[in-house]
């Protein structure tokens, strides 16, 4: 996973070490700028339930409000009809 973040570092441009990121900070940033198969590649990676959760809480608890409102459009729509 580092060296994945670590090839994605113009995501995090300002960050010194994207290793230590937290999840949250790197799904925000990949559900905002990211592809389609960057995405795929999280959701494999962590599953889809720990995807989901994150994401639930970045929108519903209102933790981080720094996804865009079409990506928060686009991943509600998604996980209410491929991901139960």
């Amino acid at each position: 996973m580092d060296e994945w973040l670590k090839q994605r570092k113009s995501y995090w441009w300002w960050v010194k070490d994207v290793t230590k990121l937290e999840r949250e900070s790197v799904l925000e940033a990949i559900m905002n700028y990211g592809t389609w198969g960057e995405f795929l590649y999280l959701k494999k990676r962590w599953g889809r339930t720990q995807v989901e959760q994150l994401f639930d809480k970045m929108t519903k608890n209102r933790t981080r409000i720094n996804l865009r409102k079409a990506p928060i459009a686009l991943y509600s729509n998604y996980f209410a009809k491929y991901a139960h």
